[in-house]
């Protein structure tokens, strides 16, 4: 079942040479941490990786964070990296699992279907006892990259509006438990504590064990415990849209075809904006 999604760091290591596979780190911090994942890719990175920044590949006419950028935006970023339609993606980020199913799900949004994760990250690459490189990386020569955006797979603010009035959709926020039920302020400072309404709780963490999913049993069992129905059409949401990719992936991976990203997430909707909210 994973293999349609991952490679692990022995599969990777026997094909690091492969001119048909480009390696992207896609590493990003937590809104609290002030670390800078570029200049810390500059100073260790997988052989030959390629450096993929979610938040300048972004939105700019948005000041929310890392929203989806357009057609345009996102095929001059891929083009540069050298890659185009026909190459293998493999994305990793520092090993947590907390960026690269966001990369994944911008890379397959925008129409590149050969495209996998990294299981276990730079972490896991290191702890297999394999070299790293550092410095600038070898510039690519630039591919062609047709893309195509996949309509309505991030969502607007007027969307979501519209689907929480729908009895047959489902929402899940994937922050943790005590900021769903605002018992702790949000780190982004001026912004409401709480949730969308009748929204379900699974934070992205519970589905994660040292950068890979858990099994697929432990994955249904922990849906399951939180009233969520994995073959009903689902919006995910989190803080900022980034690690709602990892719920959206678990879902995915267990065979949910209608799963929507809510892209301005909490840092949208919790704004001072009179969008209805539920705190318990």
């Amino acid at each position: 079942m994973y293999e349609a999604f991952f490679v692990n760091p022995q599969w990777l290591h026997q094909h690091l040479t492969n001119e048909n596979i480009i390696l992207v780190n896609a590493s990003a911090p937590p809104p609290t941490d002030p670390t800078d994942y570029q200049q810390r890719y500059y100073q260790e990175h997988i052989p030959g990786a390629q450096f993929f920044n979610l938040d300048i590949v972004a939105d700019q006419s948005n000041n929310l964070p890392h929203m989806l950028p357009d057609e345009i935006t996102f095929t001059h970023a891929v083009e540069q990296l050298g890659i185009s339609n026909h190459h293998q993606v493999v994305i990793y980020d520092q090993g947590a699992l907390f960026s690269a199913p966001r990369a994944w799900w911008t890379f397959k949004t925008f129409g590149c279907n050969n495209v996998k994760i990294l299981t276990g990250g730079l972490h896991g690459w290191k702890k297999a006892g394999y070299l790293l490189d550092s410095g600038m990386p070898t510039v690519r020569q630039r591919q062609h990259f047709a893309a195509k955006c996949i309509p309505d797979q991030a969502l607007s603010q007027q969307q979501v509006l519209a689907l929480l009035q729908q009895t047959n959709v489902q929402f899940i926020d994937a922050r943790p438990t005590a900021r769903f039920n605002a018992l702790q302020p949000e780190p982004r400072l001026g912004l409401r504590m709480g949730h969308l309404p009748g929204s379900k709780n699974v934070p992205w963490d519970w589905l994660v064990n040292e950068g890979c999913y858990k099994s697929p049993e432990a994955l249904k069992t922990i849906f399951a415990n939180q009233q969520v129905d994995i073959t009903l059409p689902t919006v995910i949401s989190c803080g900022s849209g980034m690690t709602a990719a990892v719920v959206l992936l678990a879902l995915i991976i267990l065979g949910n075809k209608n799963v929507k990203l809510y892209d301005g997430s909490w840092a949208e909707w919790g704004q001072d904006n009179g969008l209805p909210i539920e705190t318990k």
